[in-house]
């Protein structure tokens, strides 16, 4: 039971440091312009929620990619949702998205 309790800990320590700088990133990247709404999964994609406008959007998911780079919280893919498209009652990985960037660089 003892090595069951040091695993959960060893797992909690290893896990925290990665939300809480996924939190801040998440935090500085809703303060951006064009930037309605920012959320983050398990799996280590991002979904940034924005407003209808002409830009090039794949350009904007590798900026996002940079942004959030030096908060090291393990984002491994930006994914760039229309803001009407986010139907908040299905999974964000089955929302249409207008671009997607990898962060693995």
């Amino acid at each position: 039971m003892a090595r069951w309790l040091l695993g959960a800990l060893g797992a909690l320590m290893f896990c925290t440091p990665a939300l809480a700088d996924q939190a801040s990133a998440i935090q500085a990247l809703k303060a951006q312009p064009r930037v309605v709404d920012a959320r983050a999964d398990n799996s280590g994609n991002m979904y940034v929620l924005v407003k209808a406008e002409k830009v090039s959007w794949s350009q904007f998911a590798s900026a996002v990619c940079a942004f959030v780079r030096p908060h090291q919280g393990r984002i491994f893919r930006v994914r760039v949702v229309e803001l009407t498209q986010a139907d908040y009652g299905k999974s964000p990985a089955s929302w249409p998205r207008l671009a997607e960037a990898s962060c693995a660089k």
